[in-house]
């Protein structure tokens, strides 16, 4: 029989390979083992132990050590586990494909979203998802927390159909649509020092620490990150001393009573024992907030029907509008 190539793994005919031993693997490296994988799955251990055992006989080579030393990949089980994204990935555009030859809404959207959305009651997402699966009801939805700096990335890799983030900078070979703008604000705990200061510049900033994202970095040349063995600033440069790239986990560091950070005024205010602080203009800034996806490509039914319902969203009116913590954003 002739055998294919995947990343170095000699595999025979991918028709001889069934798709769900290869889907139950992954569970089971999601879930860090075989136990973890039982409540996901719905399977006992047995079965799927003897699942694993059949995809090795299948694939001819040994993807993982399992038994009482715990659960672990062997080389050749990491190659398989980098293979698979491609496959998977590739299976689901097949899938949304044949939707869209068939007109029925049968396949699986990928979706990444930046975290505390939730909290936006002025571009309400739940009320977009709810309404595209009144629409697709047979339709899979993978939806997914991403860091903002990997958005584009898994786009044009084909491992996410759309991702809703703020982009500053637009790249080629995607599409934005423009959804809104959030204001963000520096917040520190409300006994913070800072907290009793009016009219906050970066000069204030050099005597606290410091928390940042990748996207607080390049939107202010004064902030750099604290190089290992520094204790003080030096010049006209403020250092961070704390990197994060989610909302939440920013906010877990300011409550601990040392740092201050930025986070969007509709999150911020809604978390106890935070304060805005009274900073300068050059402290304050707004994020443009798109809806992206790969340009020049064949939408399927399922995008299609997805972005369609995300365009026909208006914004709410309420205290966040009202505030400016959520506004309109023009194309």
């Amino acid at each position: 029989m002739q055998n294919f190539w995947i990343k170095g793994l000699p595999l025979k005919r991918l028709q001889d390979i069934d798709l769900k031993l290869l889907r139950v693997f992954r569970a089971i490296i999601d879930a860090g083992g075989i136990a973890g994988a039982q409540a996901t799955l719905n399977c006992s251990q047995s079965t799927l132990s003897t699942q694993l055992a059949d995809l090795e006989k299948r694939l001819g080579f040994r993807v993982c050590h399992r038994g009482r030393g715990g659960f672990s990949l062997t080389e050749e089980g990491k190659k398989l586990a980098d293979a698979m994204g491609d496959l998977f990935s590739a299976a689901d555009q097949f899938q949304n494909a044949i939707a869209t030859i068939s007109g029925e809404m049968r396949g699986v959207l990928r979706i990444g979203i930046m975290d505390s959305m939730l909290s936006n009651s002025v571009w309400p997402l739940p009320q977009v998802l709810g309404r595209f699966s009144e629409r697709a009801q047979d339709t899979y939805v993978d939806l997914s927390l991403v860091s903002p700096i990997t958005m584009e990335t898994l786009l044009l890799d084909g491992q996410r159909d759309a991702v809703i983030g703020p982009f500053s900078v637009k790249r080629a070979g995607l599409e934005y649509i423009p959804l809104f703008q959030e204001r963000s604000s520096l917040y520190a705990e409300k006994h913070h020092p800072l907290a009793l200061v009016r009219n906050i510049g970066f000069e204030e900033l050099r005597d606290y620490a410091l928390i940042v994202t990748p996207g607080d970095l390049q939107r202010f040349p004064f902030i750099r990150q604290k190089k290992k063995g520094s204790t003080e600033a030096e010049g006209e440069q403020v250092y961070s001393s704390a990197t994060v790239d989610q909302t939440e986990t920013h906010a877990v560091l300011i409550k601990s009573g040392r740092y201050v950070g930025f986070l969007p005024d509709f999150y911020g205010s809604t978390v106890e024992g935070l304060a805005a602080l009274h900073t300068k203009a050059e402290l304050r800034y707004h994020s443009p907030i798109y809806l992206a996806y790969r340009k020049n490509s064949n939408l399927n039914i399922i995008l299609r029907a997805f972005i369609k319902r995300a365009v026909e969203q208006k914004l709410l009116d309420g205290p966040q509008l009202r505030s400016g913590a959520v506004a309109p954003l023009s194309t």
